[in-house]
C-alpha cells in the first residue's frame, strides 16, 4: 500500500467497516435477538446501505489513485478500467448492487431478507481484502467472510443492545417483561456463539498472515495485530463478566440492567479501538507476505538495513512477461518533485499490471504504461518496475531498473 494513501484509505475503510457492522449486527439482533422496537432500528437500517455506497464510491476513487498511479481527473478517467478490468472492480460492482437491495429490503422492513444481503456484501469484504490473495475461492476467504459475520453480529447487536438497555432503564416504574429478558438472553447466547467463531476464525488469520513470532513483533502489521489482541482480550473479559455475573441477575435485580449497561457501553469503547486497529491493518502488508519479501516497512531488507541496495524479493516465473521503462531514462535529471514516467509492458501468460518502486518503497500499481510519481525528494533515485500478476500481490521475475537524480 502506497504510504501517502494509508490514512486516507484507513478513514474510508473503517467508516465502511463501522457501517456495516452496525446494519449487520442490527439485522442479527432484530431477526435472532428480537427486539422490543423494530421500528427504531429499522430506520436506521433503512439509511446505512445508501451512506455505505456513498463511502464505497469514496473507496473507489481512492483505490483508482493506488491502482493507476494517477491523481484527480486522471484518476477519474480511468475508474471504468479500474471497474471492469481488476478484481476490485468486479467485487465493487456486485457490492454495490447487493447494497441496493439491502437498502430496498430495509425500507421494506424485511429484515431476513435483508440479513442474507448484508451476509453476502461482507463476502464482498472478504473478497477484497488480504484474504483474497490466496484465491477468490479460499479457505482464507470462507474464514475471514465467517470471521466477519461474527463480529457483526456481536459488536454490531451490542450497540442495539445498549439502545434496548437505555429504554429499559429510561421506564423505571416498569418491571423487567419476560419479552426483555429473553430478549437479552438470546442476545447473550448469540454473543458467546460469535466469540467462539471469532477465536477459531481469528487464530487461523493470525496463522495465515503472521505464520511467526518473529513476524508479529518485527513488521507494522504485527505490532498492530498486537495490540487489536489485547484490545480483544479485554473485550472477552466484559463481554464473560456480562454473560456469567450480570445477565443471570437480571431477573431478581433492578439494578442489574444499569450494570449491564455500563459495561457494554465499556465494551462499545474498546470494541471501537479494535476497529480502528482492524482499519489500519486492512491498509498493510501481512506479515507473513513482509517478512517472506525480506523487507520492512521501509523497503529496506529486514537482515540488511546497513546496506544501500535493496534484495529483490522472491517471486514467480516471468512466463513471457517483460517491463521496459522507457522514462525516466537512465541518469536522467529532472526538476522539481513530480516524476513523469512511460514503461513498455508485456504481459506474457500471468501478468496484469505494474508495481513501481522509488529506492525500494512502493510508490503505485500502474495498471497503464504511463503516470506521474509524485512527492519525490531531491537527490539520486532508483526507479524500478515489476510485473504483478492479478491478485495484485505476486510479483513475477520480470522487472526493470534505472537510476534518475531530483533537484
Amino acid at each position: 500500500m502506497i504510504h501517502g494513501h494509508l490514512l486516507p484509505h484507513s478513514l474510508v475503510q473503517g467508516a465502511d467497516l463501522v457501517g456495516m457492522i452496525l446494519l449487520a449486527g442490527g439485522m442479527a439482533f432484530r431477526t435472532l435477538a428480537i427486539s422490543p422496537s423494530p421500528r427504531q432500528g429499522s430506520r436506521l437500517e433503512s439509511c446505512l446501505p445508501f451512506l455505505l455506497i456513498a463511502i464505497g464510491l469514496a473507496d473507489l476513487v481512492l483505490r483508482s489513485q493506488m491502482i493507476t498511479g494517477r491523481h484527480g481527473n486522471e484518476a477519474w478517467s480511468l475508474v471504468p478500467v479500474v471497474l471492469l478490468n481488476t478484481h476490485f472492480g468486479n467485487v465493487w460492482i456486485a457490492r454495490t448492487l447487493l447494497l441496493c437491495l439491502l437498502g430496498i429490503s430495509a425500507v421494506r422492513d424485511r429484515p431476513k431478507v435483508a440479513l442474507s444481503a448484508c451476509a453476502l456484501v461482507l463476502l464482498t469484504e472478504s473478497l477484497s481484502g488480504h484474504a483474497a490473495d490466496a484465491g477468490t475461492l479460499s479457505v482464507a476467504v470462507l474464514a475471514d467472510w465467517l470471521h466477519l459475520l461474527a463480529v457483526s453480529a456481536w459488536i454490531g447487536g451490542l450497540v442495539y443492545l445498549a439502545l434496548v438497555l437505555r429504554r429499559r432503564i429510561a421506564a423505571v416504574n416498569s418491571p423487567d417483561s419476560s419479552e426483555f429478558l429473553g430478549a437479552v438472553k438470546r442476545f447473550s447466547t448469540l454473543a458467546a456463539v460469535s466469540v467462539a467463531l471469532i477465536v477459531a476464525t481469528g487464530g487461523f488469520q493470525i496463522w495465515h498472515r503472521v505464520g511467526s513470532v518473529a513476524a508479529l513483533l518485527q513488521t507494522p502489521y504485527g505490532q498492530t495485530l498486537s495490540i487489536k489482541l489485547i484490545l480483544v482480550l479485554v473485550l472477552l473479559g466484559l463481554g464473560a463478566l456480562n454473560r456469567f455475573v450480570i445477565v443471570p441477575k437480571l431477573s431478581s435485580d433492578r439494578a442489574a440492567s444499569r450494570k449491564l449497561f455500563r459495561t457494554v457501553a465499556y465494551e462499545i469503547g474498546v470494541a471501537s479501538a479494535v476497529l480502528v486497529c482492524v482499519a489500519i491493518l486492512l491498509q498493510l502488508p501481512p506479515a507473513r507476505h513482509q517478512l517472506d519479501s525480506e523487507y520492512n516497512v521501509s523497503g529496506q531488507p529486514a537482515d540488511r538495513m546497513t546496506q544501500e541496495e535493496p534484495r529483490r524479493s522472491r517471486a514467480l516465473p516471468a512466463e513471457g512477461a517483460s517491463v521496459k521503462i522507457l522514462s525516466p531514462k537512465e541518469g536522467e535529471i529532472i526538476t522539481g518533485d513530480q516524476v513523469p514516467v512511460q514503461f513498455k509492458l508485456v504481459k506474457g501468460k500471468r501478468g496484469s499490471h505494474l508495481h513501481v518502486y522509488v529506492d525500494g518503497e512502493l510508490m503505485g500499481m500502474f495498471m497503464s504504461e504511463q503516470g506521474t510519481l509524485t512527492g519525490i525528494q531531491p537527490g539520486s533515485h532508483v526507479l524500478e518496475a515489476r510485473v504483478v500478476a492479478d491478485d495484485h500481490v505476486t510479483e513475477l521475475d520480470a522487472g526493470d531498473r534505472v537510476q534518475f537524480s531530483v533537484k
